[in-house]
């Protein structure tokens, strides 16, 4: 019996959509699932529906997951159409955890999860985190949860709500707002974690000489709105609106070789002020920190997921793969939707796959387990 399988299914109905997808995924799994991992696209008005369909298919409420702005997996990417992602897994060590409500309580959530599981988690076990990327602080929350969960390997995203609906998580099939959910695979090897940017940088590393909050005052001793305007040049230099779509700023770890490396966090410019010469990302900066400017190249993004994904087919012992995906990537980075589908399909080599897209994924990053942004993590177990 394989331990692992994974479906797509494209349907507006939700009961359908979730019934399809199920029955797909316990096809080829061929036995009684331990656990599931579901995403759906934001587009169904009633996801209680869909989970209870898949939930009486596999004979298990035992389904953690969430909404995402497109779903992919088994060389399929659904954007922009209602879709359902699924990966179900067999075998014990699957342990669900979940909490609601995080907004306010993201530093004690870490120890809530903890406090769900069956015992320490080890070196070998992959923790897969998703989260109300609206209503929650990233960044104290995926800390938390690494602290109390190390040394697991953290990977995950957050969630994606729609034109009229918030994002969603689900836990035993329930449908929550605002929480925190996922599950710890038990492993018998540690995962292996690839990630692909879509940015390549165009400065070595800079630093900030004058921050306030989230205004970058200086650089290099140098008003930072120019540093900035000399790096875009031509029509970006001019069209600063223009320009944030296109140069960002890079977050690059500790230790040599971060930026050559991908061993950076991306975030986009947010706001330009001409009378203090500063530009601001959605992120706190300090005097002394080290930063670069990047800049989206799909072809470079391209190239990168192609290197990143090199050898996977020839590593034994796999079972199963998660991929999570930004939603500033598919489609709106490389002009066509379904290519970064068809390299993890071949990459993969058969191996069931599941995937989503969202605003923020999370991965190890050096030393670290980071929120990342316009990039996409991929975890074989």
């Amino acid at each position: 019996m394989r331990f692992a399988s994974a479906a797509i299914a494209r349907n507006p109905d939700a009961r359908t959509a979730g019934r399809e997808v199920a029955e797909r995924a316990a096809t080829g799994l061929g036995g009684q699932p331990e656990a599931g991992l579901l995403f759906a696209s934001p587009d169904y008005p009633d996801l209680q529906r869909l989970l209870a369909a898949a939930s009486d298919v596999l004979g298990t409420s035992r389904i953690v997951g969430g909404t995402a702005s497109a779903v992919l997996g088994m060389g399929e990417d659904a954007e922009q159409v209602p879709a359902v992602s699924l990966l179900i897994l067999a075998g014990s060590g699957i342990e669900l955890f979940g909490v609601a409500d995080v907004n306010g309580r993201e530093k004690q959530t870490g120890a809530d999860i903890a406090g769900q599981l069956g015992g320490r988690p080890r070196a070998s076990d992959l923790a897969v985190l998703v989260h109300d990327a609206t209503r929650v602080s990233a960044r104290p929350l995926v800390t938390s949860v690494q602290e109390a969960l190390e040394p697991a390997c953290l990977v995950g995203a957050g969630t994606a709500g729609g034109a009229l609906s918030a994002p969603a998580q689900w836990l035993n099939a329930r449908s929550i707002r605002g929480g925190a959910v996922g599950l710890l695979i038990r492993g018998a090897r540690p995962p292996r974690i690839r990630i692909a940017q879509a940015c390549r940088p165009v400065t070595g590393n800079l630093t900030i000489t004058q921050a306030s909050g989230h205004w970058i005052q200086s650089i290099d001793g140098r008003p930072a709105l120019e540093v900035y305007r000399e790096v875009a040049r031509g029509p970006l230099a001019r069209d600063l609106r223009r320009a944030a779509a296109h140069l960002m700023v890079a977050l690059p770890s500790p230790g040599p070789g971060a930026l050559t490396e991908g061993r950076y966090r991306t975030r986009r410019v947010v706001g330009f002020s001409e009378e203090r010469g500063a530009f601001a990302v959605p992120e706190s900066m300090g005097r002394g920190q080290e930063i670069a400017l990047v800049l989206r190249d799909p072809e470079g993004a391209r190239e990168e997921l192609g290197r990143a994904l090199e050898g996977l087919g020839e590593q034994p012992e796999r079972s199963a793969a998660l991929y999570f995906n930004c939603a500033a990537r598919g489609r709106a980075l490389f002009g066509v939707s379904g290519l970064e589908a068809g390299y993890l399909e071949r990459a993969l080599a058969g191996l069931p796959w599941a995937g989503m897209h969202g605003p923020s994924q999370i991965a190890p990053l050096g030393a670290r387990t980071e929120c990342l942004t316009h990039a996409g993590v991929l975890a074989v177990f």
